[in-house]
């Protein structure tokens, strides 16, 4: 089922991002298709799948001229199946290896390696380095060459956070498409018309998405994803409740597992963020809207100024786990920084 937003990306099977299509699209008319793109934004928004599909474009063959790359992917001749199934030999995929902390440098050495051959079955040798913020400096600055001297017919799609997590001398060699949070109504239109979600359901997922349409489709197919949410959300609304060794004790049991680490800290900010909603009467505007009888008890207890300050902390600690500061550390100090509500 395609909606009308989805006619007017055909092809792309993306909800939203409109402005970022465009530039691209725009790109792929005039044959000017530069060397590197940086794709930024909060997390599941749509940056890999976006990257994705801008290097299925790049090696569609369904177009007016088979030679050239058209202005949507055709999602149907056999170099877009190949790149949607993952297996296409011309599209490599750079990431942090489980066992690793960093994208590290023998990967990078590696794309430089795979860069300088000819392609096997596309126009274009296509790289994508999701979470390129997760390289070492090493990496990074191994990256930085291959920026500097691209080989022709080479691509690179790289996604962030933020810009600002990478080395300024990369930011500065790739065309930026920064990528917006996308409106509660779009998310619920997409829901009920893509997804065929019922629309209760489809209120509740898309408040709760905060804009991630990303986020919104893996509530609405994992049916025990948002009971796990209601369950994590609970348990950090009972950390302010807890003495300093209750609150150690729960970071020793988060510190091992860094991804998990920044997805609990991501849950918390929107928490608290809404506490801040909640502290100063707009508890209409919140976005954990299944939870506001929870979130108004809580504020009833906090200063407006408690809460904007713990955001601000979570803030500093998820900008501290992107720059590999030690994760027990960060956590702690956290732990320091929120204040106390009485049970």
């Amino acid at each position: 089922m395609i909606t009308e937003q989805g006619q007017s990306q055909q092809g792309w099977n993306i909800i939203g991002h409109e402005h970022s299509i465009d530039i691209l699209r725009r790109m792929l008319a005039s044959q000017q298709v530069r060397h590197a793109y940086l794709f930024s934004g909060p997390p599941r928004i749509g940056k890999s799948l976006l990257a994705h599909r801008f290097a299925q474009t790049l090696l569609c063959t369904g177009g007016p001229d088979p030679r050239v790359s058209p202005l949507n992917p055709c999602n149907t001749c056999l170099a877009c199946r190949k790149v949607l199934h993952g297996n296409h030999p011309d599209v490599h995929v750079v990431t942090k290896a489980p066992d690793k902390q960093f994208i590290v440098i023998e990967q990078i050495r590696a794309l430089q390696n795979d860069s300088s051959r000819r392609t096997l079955e596309g126009r274009r040798n296509v790289f994508l380095i999701p979470d390129a913020h997760q390289m070492n400096v090493q990496a990074a600055n191994c990256l930085l060459k291959t920026l500097e001297e691209p080989e022709p017919d080479v691509v690179l799609l790289l996604t962030v956070p933020e810009p600002g997590l990478l080395l300024p001398t990369i930011i500065s060699r790739v065309q930026q498409l920064p990528m917006q949070l996308l409106t509660t109504t779009k998310i619920r239109q997409a829901l009920v018309d893509d997804w065929e979600a019922d629309p209760k359901e489809a209120d509740l997922v898309a408040a709760l998405a905060a804009g991630r349409m990303g986020w919104a489709v893996q509530a609405i197919e994992d049916e025990e994803m948002m009971e796990e949410r209601k369950a994590q959300l609970e348990g950090l609304a009972k950390l302010p409740t807890l003495n300093r060794v209750q609150r150690f004790d729960f970071v020793q049991r988060l510190a091992s597992d860094s991804e998990r680490a920044r997805e609990m800290l991501e849950l918390f900010l929107l928490w608290w963020r809404d506490l801040v909603l909640a502290s100063n009467n707009c508890l209409d505007l919140t976005v954990n809207v299944d939870m506001r009888d929870l979130l108004k008890t809580q504020a009833s207890k906090i200063l407006p100024n408690q809460a904007q300050q713990m955001v601000r902390s979570i803030l500093k600690t998820l900008e501290a786990l992107e720059q590999n500061v030690n994760t027990r550390m960060a956590l702690e100090v956290l732990m320091l920084d929120m204040p106390t509500i009485k049970g």
